[in-house]
């Protein structure tokens, strides 16, 4: 790949050009040309980004697989099976300096060789610059036929000095996937260029406090279809990925964490059948602990369906299993079923659930619905809601029950023993003129009380976001809500300068009133910066005064010596509990991929181990 618009490559490719601003519809001052071409191998995309300041380009990250948050980028979006409803879309992204991150549909683990390897190219012109892609088939799930076909398409580009998002099909800031642009006639190749087998092993040899250990596994991938895979995961590494940490401010419910673990995100997507605003979630992978093996079967079963069925034995005896069937057809309508079981000893449990979703226009229903078997009786859950999603506007009103002893093992249910219902509207908008750049306002009325008549959590919570055109974000949010507990009547205030910008950057939030019937102050303080052009500083400090006070401090560093090497660190203090480790990384790229690790990322005090991994894949 040259980055050269005249190849004659280019010639006679028909050109995707007239962007709008995403916000207002409306043409962009800077203009952006598209072109795709393919071959029996691969998908190739050429951008030319014009742009009336070329000297105001930014492109900062070099770290493949990063976010591009304030910096000029460009993606493609495609969709191989032309459904019009996004599910199976995949995006690939590169920034102004030829870094390139990807979301591959149904969700793909880190490593390279899995995760799908592509190339893209880069150019600085005189009136801004051009990227080329080149996505190779055997990355992309695609239907087979003997026939040409048409793809759902896109192509998306982020301004950073004028903080414009504008693409080539308006799919309107709440996406609309039905108005997706179409790539006619493509012809993927009919035979399969991927690995039937695939196969990701590990080796952890460590020091743990003066005894050595020694730990391996093996992951095997079949690619059952190009369409289809299977996963057979034989004791996987769940003790060196580094996961979120909890903060301390004041929650009500327990915490949602996300989870890092290879094992879970490699076709992740396939086991999501509802979002974390509704009842709850029917299968959260931080139920599970180290497992001995686990299986994973996902992909599509044809244009409109897709499964994913998971089944693990986790080292304490216990046996669990998850499984999602979900339609999509057209644009507008979807439906799952799922369901999932849980055996430790006598302990047996069972869940069952459906959704149901429907859109007109700019309205929407959605239902959910999931029944609980102990064995001991059975206890059900689920929501309903209507709810508007405009260009601009976002308003719904959802009903919610959950009977009293309903919570499954696998599951992530904040509440037990909820009725009622909240309503929530969310408005933003871009401000042509003047200092601030955009704007956002959110109101949420919860009511909700337990089967006895008691209040849960009643009362209203607002807020409203401002960021300036020099990249400043100011924020102020309102709640005084009661709940069965006490109440809350708190303010809540920030500021962050560069707010877009990880390399250079500072925050504050302030809290303070009444959380659950008792004064509370909170305070966080966050700074970041990035030094010598690849040491990246961080540093945290959370003080949360309540009953009772808790204390943390996360001082991160980061060492980027290459696109491929990196050596990183963490301290953690929390309540006075004081964990650190430090880690150095060839990876990110095709090969044997060498970790040496001092310390447990995960613990909550320091461990005394220095362990070595070694990960390849053949």
């Amino acid at each position: 790949m040259s980055s050269n618009p005249n190849d004659p490559a280019w010639r006679g490719a028909p050109t995707a050009s007239a962007f709008v601003d995403l916000f207002t519809d409306k043409p962009v001052a800077d203009q952006t040309e598209c072109k795709v071409v393919f071959d029996e191998e691969a998908l190739y995309a050429l951008f030319i980004c014009h742009d009336s300041k070329p000297d105001q380009i930014v492109g900062r990250e070099i770290n493949p697989e990063s976010q591009f948050n304030g910096e000029d980028t460009v993606t493609l979006s495609i969709d191989p099976y032309n459904g019009r409803n996004g599910s199976s879309m995949s995006r690939f992204t590169v920034n102004a300096i030829n870094t390139r991150t990807e979301t591959i549909a149904g969700g793909h683990s880190s490593k390279a060789e899995w995760r799908g390897v592509w190339q893209s190219t880069t150019k600085r012109t005189s009136d801004g610059y051009v990227v080329e892609m080149r996505i190779p088939w055997r990355i992309l799930n695609y239907p087979k036929s003997s026939k040409p076909i048409d793809m759902d398409v896109n192509f998306d580009r982020y301004q950073a000095h004028t903080k414009t998002n504008s693409q080539w099909a308006y799919v309107t800031p709440s996406y609309k996937p039905e108005l997706l642009g179409l790539l006619k006639g493509v012809t993927p190749p009919k035979q399969d260029s991927r690995s039937r087998w695939q196969f990701l092993a590990y080796d952890a040899p460590a020091v743990n406090e003066g005894s050595l250990s020694n730990r391996a596994g093996l992951d095997a991938r079949y690619a059952v279809t190009n369409e289809q895979t299977a996963l057979l995961s034989l004791n996987p590494d769940f003790i060196n990925i580094e996961q979120q940490i909890a903060g301390v401010d004041f929650v009500h419910t327990e915490r949602l964490l996300s989870d890092a673990r290879p094992f879970f995100t490699e076709g992740g997507d396939y086991f999501n059948p509802i979002s974390q605003f509704e009842y709850g979630i029917p299968f959260y992978s931080q139920r599970i602990g180290p497992i001995n093996f686990g299986t994973k079967f996902y992909g599509q079963l044809s244009q409109t369906a897709k499964l994913g069925t998971l089944a693990v034995n986790q080292t304490d005896g216990s046996t669990a299993t998850f499984t999602n069937y979900s339609l999509n057809i057209g644009s507008t309508f979807s439906q799952a079923f799922y369901a999932s079981s849980y055996d430790l000893g006598p302990q047996h449990d069972l869940l069952a659930g459906t959704t149901f979703n429907k859109r007109w226009g700019n309205w929407f229903v959605h239902n959910a619905t999931a029944v609980e078997d102990t064995g001991h009786g059975t206890e059900t859950a689920g929501n309903n809601a209507i709810g508007f999603t405009g260009p601009k506007l976002f308003s719904e009103i959802q009903q919610i029950w959950v009977d009293p002893s309903f919570n499954p093992p696998l599951a992530y249910v904040p509440w037990q023993n909820r009725r009622g219902a909240y309503t929530y509207t969310n408005f933003n908008d871009t401000i042509p003129r003047g200092p601030f750049h955009d704007w956002n306002c959110y109101l949420y009325t919860p009511n909700f009380h337990q089967s006895d008549g008691t209040i849960q959590e009643r009362g209203v919570q607002g807020g409203v976001n401002f960021t300036t055109r020099d990249d400043q974000a100011i924020s102020f949010n309102r709640s005084i809500t009661d709940y069965q507990t006490g109440s809350d009547n708190t303010y809540d205030v920030s500021y962050a300068y560069n707010a877009s910008n990880r390399f250079k950057q500072a925050s504050i939030e302030y809290l303070f009133g009444q959380q659950n019937s008792a004064t509370s102050r909170y305070i966080n303080l966050r700074g970041s910066l990035r030094v010598f052009h690849r040491l990246d500083l961080g540093l945290s400090q959370s003080v949360l005064q309540f009953t009772p006070d808790a204390r943390q401090t996360i001082a991160t560093v980061g060492w980027q010596i290459d696109s491929r090497r990196s050596v990183t660190g963490r301290f953690v203090d929390t309540n006075g509990f004081q964990n650190f480790f430090l880690s150095y990384e060839s990876a990110g790229w095709t090969g044997m991929e060498v970790y040496v690790i001092l310390g447990d990322p995960n613990a909550l005090t320091f461990s005394r181990i220095l362990s070595l991994k070694f990960v390849w894949a053949f």
